[in-house]
């Protein structure tokens, strides 16, 4: 009972806009919060391997559920929120695009130039018009980016006027990662930190601070 109604809970989206396109659902900050507190009271944090993939992340009654990411056979990686063994809310990067959103309605990059190539939503794919795409007169400010940093670091995510901005995964060079929440260039929202020994940190993060 008490999955069902966290389910649904977690389904009572805040939407993301821009004047009237709709890029993703987004849970807000007390959902969140209820997420990440049954998460710490009911799972588990494992590593699993298998031939279909890997993941590291949490586990209720050996089922993925929690906050995870997952590296499948084909090399496709899905970072966020799962439940009931299916990923429902993130980012999934093949080697040709980027989705991010729920698994029902998210907007898909390509990842070779960074653009939007849609809003898919439960009532099919939306119209795209500025500034989600590019007008006559200029380029969308919104775009999904590889970028490397000089000190061996990267983050592959979504960007606005050209600072982090949405959802990304920010990755180390000593090979620990952080998927989340940006705005304007900083951490600023709920996400999880994956470390080399396998061990993650998930809850609220303001600039490099999680919140306690």
């Amino acid at each position: 009972m008490i999955k069902r109604i966290l389910f649904l809970l977690l389904f009572v989206p805040t939407l993301i806009k821009a004047q009237q396109v709709v890029l993703y659902p987004q849970m807000c900050d007390e959902l969140q919060s209820v997420f990440c507190d049954y998460i710490t009271n009911e799972a588990e944090v494992r590593y699993i391997s298998s031939r279909h993939g890997q993941y590291v992340g949490n586990l209720i009654d050996n089922t993925i559920y929690g906050w995870g990411y997952y590296l499948a056979d084909n090399g496709a990686q899905t970072y966020g929120q799962f439940r009931q063994g299916k990923h429902f809310f993130g980012i999934t990067l093949t080697d040709e695009v980027a989705r991010v959103g729920s698994t029902e309605h998210y907007v898909e990059y390509d990842l070779a130039t960074g653009d939007i190539l849609r809003i898919h939503t439960v009532e099919g794919d939306a119209r795209l018009q500025y500034p989600y795409a590019p007008s006559d007169d200029a380029p969308s400010p919104y775009s999904f980016k590889k970028v490397t940093y000089s000190n061996g670091d990267a983050y592959y995510g979504e960007m606005l006027n050209g600072k982090r901005h949405g959802y990304g995964v920010y990755y180390w060079s000593n090979g620990d990662f952080w998927y989340g929440e940006y705005r304007d260039g900083y951490r600023q929202g709920f996400g999880v930190l994956f470390k080399v020994n396998h061990k993650i940190f998930y809850g609220k993060w303001i600039g490099d601070c999680k919140v306690e």
